[in-house]
C-alpha cells in the first residue's frame, strides 16, 4: 500500500516538472498589437505603401465582416515547430470574431525561411488547406528573391479574395488592381452562376425522379398490393434524398471552392434563415482589436 501511495505522488511530481518544463521550450509571443492590428510586421519585411494598402484590405474586411486577416513577421521561431507557433499566436491574439471565428493569420518567421498560412474554423471552408498551400507556394519566387513586400501584400490580396467570395460579395474599388479585381468580380458571377445552374438541375431531374417514384408505388397498390407500393414508395423516396445529401458534399462540401456549411445555408428556406448574406455585421475592426477568435487548425506550412 506504500510502495503503491509512493509510486503515485512520484508520478503527479514527474508529470508537473514536465509541464513546467516543456512551458520553458515554447517561444515567448509577441505582445498584440493595440492599433494597426493587420500587419504585425515585428521583422521589417512590408514597405510603407504596400503596408497601407494591406490595411485598407484589412479594416474594410473586419468593418463588413468581422473577419480579419493579419500577417505577423517575425525574426525567428527559436527552434519551434511553425504549426505550433502560429496555433499559440493566433488563440494569444484571438483573431477573428469569437462568434464566427472567421480569423486568418499569414505568419512568416524571416530567419527560418518559413511561412504558414492558419485559418479558423469559419473560413476552412473558403480557404482549404490545398489553398493555403498554393498561395505558399506563389510567396516562394519573390520570397527567393528577397522581394518580400510585394509577395506578402499579393499573398493578403488572394486570401482577401476568398474572404469577399465566402461572404458573397466582391472587393470594393480601389482596393485591388483594376484587372484582379474584374477577375475577382467574374469569379464571383461565375460561382453564383454555376450555383443556380446546379440548383436548376437538381430540381428537374429530382422532380422526375418524384414522378417516377409515385407512379411505381400507385401502380402497386392499383394492383392490389398495398405493403409493396409503400415499400417501394419509402425505397425510391430514400435513394432520392441520398442522391441529393451526396451531391451536395460532393459540388460544395470542404474539399470543394465553397464551405461546408454553405450547403445547410442553401437549405435555409427548409431548416431557416441562411447565415451567411450581406457583411454587415463585421465590427471588431472599428474598435481596434482582436474579435476573439480561435483556430481550427487548418491551414498549410512552407518555406523559401
Amino acid at each position: 500500500m506504500k510502495g503503491g501511495a509512493v509510486t503515485l505522488v512520484c508520478t503527479v511530481i514527474i508529470c508537473a516538472l514536465v509541464y513546467l518544463c516543456w512551458g520553458l521550450f515554447e517561444t515567448s509571443l509577441p505582445e498584440p498589437p493595440t492599433e494597426d492590428i493587420y500587419a504585425a510586421d515585428f521583422a521589417h519585411m512590408v514597405q510603407g505603401e504596400d503596408r497601407e494598402k494591406l490595411l485598407a484590405i484589412g479594416k474594410d474586411l473586419d468593418s463588413r465582416f468581422g473577419a480579419q486577416l493579419v500577417v505577423v513577421t517575425i525574426d525567428s521561431l527559436e527552434g519551434e515547430e511553425i504549426e505550433s507557433y502560429a496555433n499559440r499566436l493566433f488563440r494569444a491574439w484571438g483573431i477573428g470574431s469569437a462568434e464566427k471565428n472567421n480569423g486568418v493569420l499569414l505568419l512568416i518567421a524571416k530567419e527560418d525561411r518559413k511561412f504558414r498560412v492558419e485559418v479558423g474554423y469559419g473560413l476552412e471552408g473558403a480557404i482549404t488547406d490545398g489553398y493555403a498551400g498554393e498561395i505558399l507556394d506563389g510567396m516562394t519566387p519573390r520570397f527567393r528573391a528577397g522581394d518580400y513586400s510585394p509577395g506578402i501584400l499579393e499573398a493578403y490580396r488572394k486570401l482577401a479574395q476568398k474572404i469577399y467570395g465566402e461572404y458573397g460579395e466582391v472587393p470594393p474599388p480601389g482596393l485591388f488592381p483594376a484587372e484582379k479585381e474584374e477577375k475577382a468580380k467574374q469569379a464571383a458571377e461565375k460561382a453564383t452562376a454555376e450555383e443556380e445552374e446546379w440548383t436548376l438541375e437538381d430540381f428537374f431531374y429530382g422532380g422526375i425522379f418524384i414522378l417516377l417514384m409515385f407512379a411505381v408505388g400507385f401502380a402497386a397498390v392499383f394492383f392490389g398490393n398495398y405493403i409493396v407500393g409503400i415499400v417501394l414508395t419509402l425505397l425510391f423516396g430514400g435513394l432520392w434524398y441520398s442522391l441529393n445529401v451526396l451531391l451536395y458534399l460532393i459540388s460544395l462540401g470542404h474539399w470543394g471552392t465553397l464551405s461546408f456549411d454553405k450547403c445547410f445555408d442553401d437549405a435555409g428556406s427548409f431548416f431557416g434563415s441562411s447565415g451567411k448574406g450581406s457583411g454587415s455585421s463585421g465590427s471588431s475592426g472599428s474598435s481596434g482589436g482582436f474579435g476573439g477568435g480561435s483556430s481550427g487548425g487548418g491551414g498549410s506550412s512552407g518555406g523559401w
